[in-house]
Formats: C-alpha cells, sequence, structure tokens
C-alpha cells in the first residue's frame, strides 16, 4: 500500500520549510470506496523512507501532496488497492515525480 516517490530533474522534493532535498519518500496510501460503487478517494501519508514507516517512525512533512484524490472508476475496474496504486501513481507522475509501487 505505498509507492516510492522519487524527485527528477523538473521536480524536486523538499522537507516544508527548508531548503532541504530528499531524492525520494515513501508515500503510504489510504482508501475509501464510496457506497456508489464507482468513486475512490485516496490520501497518502509521506515518511522518508519505507524502512522509518515499517519501524513506526514519524511522517515527514514535505512538497510532495498528501491531499486527497477523488476518482471514478472506469466500467470493470475495481474499489481496491490496485486502482488505488494505479490512480495514486498515476497522479504523482502528472505532477512530475517518478513512481515506483512498492
Amino acid at each position: 500500500m505505498g509507492l516510492l516517490v522519487s524527485a527528477t530533474a523538473d521536480k524536486k522534493i523538499l522537507i516544508k520549510g527548508t531548503e532541504i532535498e530528499l531524492p525520494s519518500v515513501y508515500a503510504r496510501l489510504e482508501y475509501s470506496a464510496r457506497a456508489n460503487g464507482v468513486t475512490l478517494e485516496i490520501a497518502s501519508a509521506t515518511y522518508d523512507s519505507l524502512a522509518t514507516y515499517e519501524a513506526g517512525g514519524s511522517t515527514l512533512s514535505t512538497d510532495v501532496p498528501q491531499s486527497n484524490i477523488v476518482v471514478e472508476l472506469v466500467e470493470g475496474q475495481m474499489q481496491d488497492l490496485s486502482s488505488a496504486e494505479f490512480y495514486a501513481k498515476a497522479n504523482y507522475e502528472e505532477l512530475g515525480y517518478a513512481v515506483e509501487v512498492l
């Protein structure tokens, strides 16, 4: 349920309130499937790494957006983790980041 969001030449990742650049962050996803069967809401929390998340570490405030992504699924798509990962990945790539589903 997570993505490795990496900086690119055109899109840096900065710790909020600083000029400190990070090569990547781990974005942990959560999603909500609406009762209508087609709406999916996706949110994320960022950590400096997967290891930090697994160790119970704190979230990291960066300029990588964490706000809800609301999507309407196309026919045949399920309101599931796979769809949440797909749309979150597409959203971050649209913003200019390189993204890998972990």
